[in-house]
Order: structure tokens, then sequence, then C-alpha cells
């Protein structure tokens, strides 16, 4: 960004540091809008657990185990088969996948 600054078009920094011009633009883009060249991260902000009380989910778990997680999701009630089955990953168990 400083030889852009200094007087340099794109084309000659480009050429210059063997970058694609559409590169340059997105961080000069990047350097107008956030004030920073510095990567963002790849990584998606957690998403919140459905399941709130552990204890109560890992009961639940115990007198269900024979249940498949669709099951489990409909009388736990308010969640997903595909949450029920984050919830058994995070408590360690295995899930039933078929009947």
């Amino acid at each position: 960004m400083a030889l852009i600054n200094s007087g340099k078009t794109i084309s000659e920094v480009s050429r210059l540091l063997n970058l694609s011009r559409p590169t340059i633009y997105r961080w000069k883009l990047q350097l107008e809008t956030t004030g920073s060249t510095t990567p963002r991260s790849k990584n998606p902000p957690p998403y919140p657990s459905k399941i709130k009380d552990w204890q109560k989910f890992k009961e639940f778990v115990d007198q269900n185990g024979d249940r498949t997680t669709e099951e489990m999701a409909r009388l736990w009630g308010g969640c997903s088969r595909h949450a029920i089955s984050r919830g058994l990953k995070k408590l360690g168990y295995t899930r039933k996948k078929k009947r």
C-alpha cells in the first residue's frame, strides 16, 4: 500500500510484487473499510448450542439411549437431530444412526 500511496499505479505495483491486480484492489478496499490489511479470520463465530442444561441432557440421554437422534430430538423438544448429535458428541457418546 505504501507503493500505491507513493504514486505508483496498481499495474506497476502488480508487476513489481508479482501480485494480481484484483488482489491489490481487494487489499486497498479492505484498508479503506477496516483500516487494516491483516487477513480476516476464516473461522465462523461459535454457534450457540440449543442445549443449555448439560446435566439434565446427560440424564435424558442415559434414560433414552436406545432411541434414535430423531426420536430424542422430538422428546427433548425445541431442537433438531443435528443438535442432539452435536450434544452427544460433546458428552462423548456415540449415536445411533439407524433403527
